[in-house]
């Protein structure tokens, strides 16, 4: 899933070389990322990434295919490591080379290489941008240290190199954030020294705690608390300091956490903040119609230190061909504390404004509409002492007085509450000294995207500053009387500051309710919103409200159709089939909810709703939509789903592997998926989508549909984890002997039947089989050859290979009759399975090649890739070993290629055996390790003791089982 690139050319202002670097761009501090031409690229699993990012952190340099095989893997190296690592530096290859064009990675002599500039990749910035802060330092330039240093840190999108394995980013990791925690370090200092203590009480207490035993971050926290006028709270911190160190490590605090305790004791004049000399005008000159902030503002570092980028001063830190910033647009949802955090930074950086600081409510928002903006304009002309008789008459004549009056002014204009683009452009200079603050719960792109303009995203509280917001307004005893319930408050609120301001005045003005109480009332989903509001005038559902009357008529008809869609993420597809509009109308539906902060786009393409959105579309589907209604939206959405689960089983299991196509035709496109990785990928976020919907479709009557769309979800549940596999077989059950198909319940009784035995339960398993070919399956060719085969699998589990051998003979004999192919090599595979011990070994190898054979065209399915299995297995058992290692890498290949966690983590159990049996246990180690973190993923807990005891064999239904001894 990708992300947009880090926002380099708003807020973030970076140097000129990596805002050209060619057409590349490249992240490592965070998850390793990579553009081209400003469009992220995909890159893959993480090991490719981890092979990308051996070649970034080289600069250049060739690095040899050993090298990076001990980078990526180091001692648990796999014998297949090196055709691994062919198969990745392929992949890497082919998304990095644009079009038919030869890429940046190369082949040298020397090794591989990637030849891209430094200045393309975000840790060469980051570097430089320290390197610059510790030159100002060095000359006393302290602001301009600390603008650079906020430029530095606004980098990192999260820990460097996350989630990529192997030793080689392990150990960069490690470096990179001892140089992240230095230079936030170097960050705070120079903030104590420009006397900006009180605001770094937060974040240097939060750094404190993750990082109990850095002496230095102990004596920074204790000189901010006594220049804060808190020099009991600061030898309370040293305390605390000297027992941490104690307990941890057994020793005393070091010399100058020691001396600093000494002089705060003594009240040493020294301590004190140093002056500093301040731009100020006459008494009465600069005119500030800034509202006060909000009381009970808590601190925002990120989004203080994006708007602190923001000031003139930091106009001398661009090149000269980066315009200065004059603009900056402030963005969030409804309640998000955008106007509280724009009002309490224009009042802590006013000295940065001589001329003045003037504030606009422009009531884009507003139930009574926007504002006049002739009339706006007259007030804020009036602001700057302008005469009646000089206020123009005409609108566009007013706008041109405004921009002129302010043109030479070094101050701050806020415009609050946005509703579009057109209405600020009125207010904003074509040039000057002036910043524009611009707040909307739009996104505003087109101001974002002016040259220069900085954009800060304002979302929900981070979980440190909403519990802060608690402690402010409850006061500490009330707040800790029961932190578990006030965790849960804040979380029922979403970290929404309005939604938990509102939850918290009411505490506050019932004195006696405990945070237990509230949270009681908010569990009720249907009370949630209701809780939320203190008057008509001041609510969530409100804010929400007025935020949809923005919306054109598609996009607010599709925020209540939303709420037949349970996962926790949505397409464009699906809004598609939601609305039964073009792919295209759907897009601009989604990109108007998101722009709106309705819905946030975590991914491209992907939307997903907060909780209190979530509720709100639910209310509007209560209110505006009747059951009735609903039903053809639900239906389109299941066929849509029943589509698209149909295209992805298909490539999962083969043509005949596949049960229900949609019950009419799809109007819309489906989302491309081109092998068995795309399916499960594009699966795993709508499965819970899925299951919520067939409940849905259940409740509206629509039984079929609900059948067959649980019979289709199976597939997905199959290939990663057991316990949902069984859940998913119950509920296809359940609905079942409502559809009007009336193979309906033999179908789900062999699903469930397939479930248990993996389970491996077979006396659970067996009259669930009886049943299928009972009630339906004799009728339908695939599902009694589906039947028949897993039925005699059960029966040599329990001990009846007789009656065994007689159910595959008739399975493959009604796949010999039907003609089918797949069929047939299904029951063959079974055969394999359950006869693995009692038929010869040449027997077996004939088996699982003949599956290939009939498989050839589809060899990336899972019958073809489980055929291998056996087929190695078989060699190995005749003594042909090497043929063997070769079917098993093949086989582990495939598996890990195609994102089949069920079958790989079989292969890798397998293949441990074998080396273990051939005397290579380290090997074997490796591969065992692999197989039960895959079998622990999918809850398979008796698979994971088995392979940790090392007593496993295959069992007649394909599960592992525990050789008892």
């Amino acid at each position: 899933m990708w992300v947009d690139p880090p926002p380099y050319s708003t807020v973030v202002e970076l140097p000129p070389p990596l805002r050209g670097g060619r057409s590349w761009r490249f992240a490592v501090l965070g998850p390793v990322r990579a553009w081209r031409d400003g469009r992220p690229l995909d890159l893959g699993r993480p090991q490719q990434q981890a092979v990308l990012a051996v070649l970034l952190l080289n600069a250049g340099r060739p690095v040899r295919r050993a090298e990076l095989v001990d980078a990526v893997w180091g001692e648990e190296a796999p014998p297949s490591a090196a055709a691994n690592l062919r198969a990745l530096v392929s992949r890497l290859r082919g998304v990095l080379r644009p079009g038919e064009a030869d890429g940046p990675l190369v082949s040298a002599p020397a090794g591989l290489a990637l030849l891209v500039p430094p200045e393309s990749i975000d840790l060469h910035a980051f570097e430089g941008l320290l390197a610059q802060a510790e030159q100002a330092r060095a000359a006393a330039q302290l602001t301009q240290a600390e603008q650079l240093l906020d430029h530095a840190l606004a980098l990192p999108q999260g820990a460097a190199l996350a989630g990529v394995p192997g030793p080689f980013a392990q150990t960069q990791r490690d470096r990179l954030a001892a140089l992240l925690l230095d230079a936030t370090q170097q960050h705070l200092e120079l903030g104590l020294e420009l006397g900006r203590h009180e605001r770094l009480l937060g974040p240097l207490a939060e750094l404190v705690a993750g990082h109990p035993l850095h002496e230095r971050l102990r004596e920074l926290l204790m000189l901010a608390l006594y220049r804060s006028g808190r020099q009991g709270e600061a030898i309370a911190a040293y305390h605390r300091a000297r027992a941490d160190l104690a307990e941890e490590l057994g020793v005393d605090p070091g010399p100058g956490l020691r001396a600093l305790y000494e002089r705060i004791l003594h009240a040493d004049p020294g301590l004190a903040p140093a002056t500093r000399a301040l731009t100020v005008t006459a008494a009465g000159t600069a005119p500030s119609t800034l509202p006060r902030p909000p009381a009970g503002f808590v601190a925002r570092p990120r989004e203080e230190r994006q708007l602190d980028a923001l000031i003139p001063e930091a106009a001398p830190l661009l090149d000269a061909a980066t315009p200065p910033r004059r603009l900056a647009v402030v963005a969030g949802p409804a309640g998000s504390g955008k106007t509280s955090l724009v009002l309490n930074w224009g009042h802590r950086q006013a000295d940065h404004f001589p001329d003045g600081r003037l504030y606009a409510d422009l009531g884009g928002f507003s139930p009574d509409g926007p504002a006049d903006p002739g009339e706006v304009l007259r007030t804020l002309l009036r602001a700057l002492a302008t005469p009646d008789h000089e206020i123009p008459a005409d609108p566009a004549a007013r706008a041109a007085r405004f921009r002129e009056r302010i043109g030479s002014l070094q101050l701050l204009v806020v415009l609050d509450n946005a509703p579009d683009t057109e209405a600020a452009l009125p207010f904003l200079p074509e040039d000057g000294p002036a910043l524009t603050v611009v707040c909307s719960r739009h996104a505003l792109p087109e101001l974002a995207a002016e040259p220069g303009a900085g954009y800060v995203p304002v979302g929900v509280l981070t979980p440190d500053a909403a519990h802060e917001l608690v402690r402010r307004h409850l006061g500490d005893e009330r707040a800790l009387a029961d932190p578990q319930a006030a965790r849960r408050l804040v979380d029922l609120c979403d970290r929404l500051p309005l939604a938990l301001t509102i939850a918290l005045t009411r505490l506050t003005t019932h004195p006696t309710w405990t945070a237990t109480d509230l949270v009681a009332e908010m569990q009720n989903e249907h009370a949630r919103l209701a809780a939320l509001g203190l008057s008509e005038r001041l609510g969530v559902e409100r804010e929400l409200s007025l935020s949809r009357r923005r919306l054109s008529a598609t996009a607010a008809q599709l925020l209540p159709l939303l709420a037949l869609h349970a996962g926790p993420h949505g397409g464009t597809h699906t809004a598609a089939a939601l609305l039964d509009v073009p792919l295209a109308t759907a897009r601009r539906a989604l990109a108007e909810l998101a722009d709106l902060h309705l819905l946030t786009e975590p991914a491209p393409g992907r939307y997903q709703a907060h909780d209190l959105v979530r509720l709100y579309c639910h209310r509007l589907l209560e209110d505006e939509l009747p059951l009735p209604e609903r039903r053809p939206a639900a239906a389109r959405l299941a066929d849509h789903y029943l589509a698209a689960t149909h295209e992805a089983n298909t490539l999962i299991f083969g043509d005949s592997g596949v049960p229900y196509p949609p019950l009419a035709p799809t109007p819309h496109a489906l989302p491309e998926l081109r092998d068995i990785r795309g399916a499960l990928r594009w699966w795993a976020p709508e499965a819970p989508a899925i299951r919520a919907l067939v409940r849905t479709l259940t409740g509206l009557g629509e039984h079929e549909r609900a059948w067959r769309l649980a019979n289709n979800a199976i597939g997905y549940h199959a290939c990663t984890g057991l316990s949902a596999w069984f859940d998913s077989a119950t509920a296809c059950l359940a609905v079942a002997a409502q559809a009007d198909d009336p193979t309906a319940p033999a179908r789900a009784h062999t699903q469930l039947g397939i479930v248990l035995a993996q389970l491996n339960r077979p006396e659970q398993a067996l009259p669930h089989l009886e049943r299928a070919l009972a009630s339906g399956a004799n009728g339908e060719p695939a599902l009694r050859v589906h039947a028949l085969a897993i039925l005699a699998g059960i029966h040599h589990d329990l001990g009846r290979p007789e009656l065994g051998d007689r159910c595959f003979e008739q399975a493959l004999a009604a796949a010999t009759a039907e003609g089918d192919h797949w069929l047939e090599a299904f029951a063959l595979t079974r055969m394999c399975v359950a006869q693995l011990c009692s038929v010869p070994m040449t027997e077996t190898l004939r088996r699982a090649r003949r599956c290939r054979f009939l498989l050839a065209d589809a060899p990336h399915t899972q019958p073809a890739r489980g055929a291998l299995l056996f087929e190695a297995l078989a060699l190995d058992g005749l003594g042909r070993t090497a043929e063997a290692e070769a079917v098993w890498s093949e086989l582990i290949g495939l598996s890990a290629d195609t994102g089949d966690d069920m079958l790989l983590s079989q292969a890798q159990a397998q293949y441990a055996a074998f080396l273990t049996r051939h005397g290579r246990d380290r090997e074997a180690a490796a591969h065992r390790s692999m197989a039960i973190s895959l079998y622990r993923s999918r809850e398979d807990t008796r698979s994971v003791a088995a392979l940790t005891h090392r007593r496993t064999t295959l069992g007649p239904s394909g599960q592992l089982i525990t050789v008892e001894q």
